[in-house]
């Protein structure tokens, strides 16, 4: 018989976990009870961190100190492999993943999926028992379908190919994983990345309609961030019209935007009023930090801010007030900025939703239309409050689709750094050629600073085999019907 697992287990963290499970690798050793709705929605505020240290660096942003490399040197760890784009066949990826080795540690696949089965799943099946007012149970639900659908989007871009209409029925994807048993299997042990994304959407249309405009915390999802998701679920399918009316939808629900102009102070790199999770801005707050450090390529693109455009050279990106130079004791500290901020002083959203990311996504839509008026119109309150001085009457965009395309692609760089998005723009983006790049390091920068290691250009290919994580040696183990995805 079905044991269900024990309904509100993690409950603030109350409960841990450890290896047991035969593909999850979970046991539950407790359990609290929960009877309301409001005692299930406690759940999904103990959900804020996303740990993305398998893919951290994979991107043509983030820096890592070069002593930290040089400690490793011919030694890798996942820091270093991925620092110098290391193929698979000089890293083993799976056996090394974030948390795979010993008992006691967790992937990211299966922190994911424990949110999915012990969290989503468990406050879904539960819907029947719970207590409270109609609404106050369909809405914690409908926030759980929320929480499944985003986890599912994570691990789909970043165990499985970028979605293709011409080949996702049978492009291998992930575990589809719908009930909170722990000793069930998904059969098959690998759905496809269409079975995937059609889960994702399924979810986010049934939860939209009992979502509330304004969630009680900045950890679950309302109507605006739905909508958000469900924007960027049709942008990585190339769905543009679907993408516009979401993004639309969430857009008119909430688009206020920190003014960053007037709240970054550039002396001493903090801005001047604390920005929390709860702050306007954050639709869906969810943490995922990724390096410390920027190199010398996103640093030049914050200094050149809109000169490209048509603005003047007094025209300045308020972000780049963010960081400051690190100290010289840091090797490579000439070519590196700092981000500065304290979570106390600013809590970035680096692996939620924002308005910002919705603004540009309305952005990236028009540009593939060609509706240069319509993307300079939405932009406005966005660069409005990211450039000092900016002129809206100097700004002008390329005459092209592709550039302008590439202008909206550049803004995202520089707006959702430092979490996991330039990787996972990098990866979508890397099936059009017209918006194809090849990252390239040339490392360490400073070579006279770490004398033992040689100065060498390192490439992150299109379609290279980094861009789809293996399942973690783990997993494979634990469910001998499971394969990683290739290309």
């Amino acid at each position: 018989m079905q044991t269900k697992i024990f309904k509100g287990i993690l409950l603030l963290g109350i409960i841990t976990l450890s290896s047991c499970d035969k593909w999850l690798d979970i046991q539950p050793k407790g359990k609290i009870l929960l009877t309301t709705a409001k005692d299930y929605g406690l759940l999904l505020d103990n959900l804020t961190s996303y740990n993305y240290a398998d893919i951290a660096y994979l991107d043509d942003e983030a820096w890592r100190n070069a002593s930290n490399i040089s400690a490793v040197w011919n030694s890798w760890n996942m820091v270093a492999a991925n620092m110098l784009y290391l193929p698979n066949s000089d890293y083993d990826r799976s056996l090394n993943a974030t948390g795979n080795s010993g008992t006691s540690g967790n992937t990211f696949y299966q922190e994911t999926y424990q949110k999915i089965a012990k969290t989503a799943n468990n406050i879904i099946y539960a819907k029947g028992d719970m207590k409270g007012t109609q609404s106050e149970i369909n809405t914690v639900v409908a926030e759980a379908k929320m929480l499944r659908a985003y986890s599912y989007f994570l691990l789909i871009n970043l165990y499985a190919k970028p979605y293709d209409k011409a080949t996702a029925t049978t492009d291998g994807g992930v575990p589809l994983k719908l009930d909170p048993y722990i000793e069930t299997e998904p059969n098959p042990a690998k759905s496809t990345v269409a079975d995937i994304y059609a889960q994702i959407e399924k979810d986010i249309n049934e939860a939209i309609p009992d979502l509330n405009n304004t969630a009680q915390t900045p950890y679950r999802f309302n109507k605006a961030a739905a909508y958000a998701l469900k924007a960027k679920v049709h942008l990585f399918k190339k769905e543009f019209d679907e993408c516009l009316d979401a993004a639309l939808k969430s857009n008119g629900l909430n688009n206020q935007l920190y003014d960053l102009v007037t709240l970054v102070n550039p002396v001493t790199n903090k801005p001047t009023t604390p920005i929390y999770a709860n702050s306007a801005e954050n639709l869906y707050y969810a943490n995922a930090l990724g390096g410390t450090y920027i190199g010398q390529e996103l640093i030049d693109l914050f200094k050149d801010a809109l000169q490209q455009y048509g603005e003047g050279t007094d025209v300045t990106d308020a972000r780049l007030g963010l960081y400051k130079r690190p100290a010289s004791s840091v090797k490579d500290y000439m070519y590196i900025l700092n981000w500065t901020p304290t979570t106390k002083e600013f809590a970035p959203n680096t692996a939620g939703l924002t308005t910002s990311e919705v603004i540009l996504m309305i952005a990236e839509c028009y540009a593939r239309k060609g509706q240069n008026n319509k993307v300079t119109e939405v932009l406005k309150p966005y660069l409005e409050s990211r450039y000092k001085n900016f002129v809206l009457a100097d700004f002008t965009l390329p005459n092209d689709i592709t550039g302008t395309v590439n202008f909206v692609i550049g803004e995202r760089r520089k707006e959702l750094a430092r979490g996991w998005n330039r990787f996972l723009d990098l990866k979508r983006l890397n099936t059009e050629p017209a918006y194809q790049k090849v990252p390239t390091r040339v490392f360490p920068a400073d070579p006279a600073g770490t004398p033992g290691i040689p100065q060498q250009t390192y490439t992150l290919p299109v379609n290279s085999p980094l861009y789809i994580l293996p399942f973690p040696s783990k997993v494979l183990e634990n469910d001998k019907r499971l394969t990683s995805n290739t290309w």
